[in-house]
């Protein structure tokens, strides 16, 4: 076989030997783009995004446990952000009558917390109150600049003044 080959080729004339060869060439340059390089770009564009998207979460956990520690040297540090003489009572009753809505407060009673934690809650419930004035206090619950937030919520509809009762418990973390 590779002699009917090698007489074959000596049977061509220089011209064909050469049109040949450079068909030869262009088929080898053909297979080794389309199977050696061009899936080696492929691979090298895919990790390049996958570099970019893991680069994109690693600056969101940075992000979030900057966050976590802001908001843990809050809890831990019970001075700097309240003041001493601040209470979880006395911090809802003025919201309360900022909002108006301290005339309608059926009752706030203290939960104590089993395990001797550093948490103060209180639960509270309102009695036929508009919603506008529900969302705003809780805003300000939420937003407030002490570790408050808001345990638990149970909202329920009075059709007959189209209000809500609502009762709901509050922590303060440290």
């Amino acid at each position: 076989m590779y002699q009917k080959i090698e007489r074959y080729l000596k049977s061509l004339s220089k011209r064909e030997r050469l049109i040949l060869l450079i068909a030869g060439v262009v088929l080898g340059v053909f297979i080794l783009t389309v199977g050696v390089v061009s899936p080696v770009m492929e691979y090298r564009a895919r990790l390049n995004s996958s570099v970019k998207a893991h680069d994109r979460e690693l600056k969101r956990v940075y992000e979030l446990s900057s966050r976590i520690r802001a908001a843990d040297s809050v809890t831990k540090a019970p001075g700097a952000a309240q003041s001493a003489d601040f209470t979880l009572f006395g911090f809802l009753e003025e919201l309360a009558a900022r909002v108006k809505v301290n005339d309608r407060i059926e009752y706030m009673k203290p939960i104590s917390e089993s395990g001797g934690s550093t948490r103060e809650s209180v639960e509270v419930k309102i009695r036929s109150v508009f919603q506008d004035d529900l969302i705003s206090l809780l805003y300000d619950i939420e937003h407030s600049p002490h570790p408050l937030k808001i345990k638990r919520l149970n909202i329920r509809r009075v059709e007959r003044d189209n209000c809500l009762d609502v009762t709901f418990q509050v922590v303060r973390y440290g």
